[in-house]
């Protein structure tokens, strides 16, 4: 009867520990998840300027390299659903037509990074669209709007 009882015993405390151990870990990767998510979201739905998105640019240019997500034959980063990272810019091109332009952040990385922030350092932007992965929960996708046009 004892044997029964210490048998038992442990295989409850092993099966504590399982799930113990499972909740942890899931907990971990949620943490990390925050903390990827947060890196960007202190972004939105703030006014930034041209520095920022240059930063913002080249954070999510570098992710993506260290996360080795795929690009095309254009060099664009595709969707992965998993950890990929695509920022769109949408600029101004003709304030008078309200015509609006947008831009990848390849495409400003290919224009130079340098140039864009001589040119736009202090134009203001804002955050109109952010999604997930359905995945990971993971942000795949924040568009920035230009606030207003540039007057030189």
């Amino acid at each position: 009867m004892r044997k029964q009882l210490v048998l038992l015993l442990v295989i409850v405390l092993i099966v504590i520990i399982i799930i113990s151990t499972n909740i942890i870990q899931r907990q971990s990767e949620q943490n990390i998840i925050k903390k990827s998510n947060s890196d960007y979201e202190i972004y939105l739905n703030k006014t930034i300027y041209g520095t920022d998105i240059a930063s913002i640019i080249n954070k999510a240019i570098n992710q993506n390299k260290q996360n080795n997500v795929e690009q095309d034959d254009k060099g664009n980063f595709l969707d992965n659903n998993e950890n990929s990272i695509l920022i769109d810019l949408i600029m101004i091109t003709d304030e008078e037509k309200q015509e609006k332009t947008t831009y990848s952040m390849e495409t400003i990385q290919k224009v130079g990074i340098t140039s864009f922030i001589e040119n736009f350092s202090l134009t203001t932007f804002k955050s109109s669209n952010v999604e997930y992965h359905n995945k990971t929960g993971k942000i795949s996708k924040i568009t920035f709007e230009q606030l207003e046009s540039i007057s030189y």
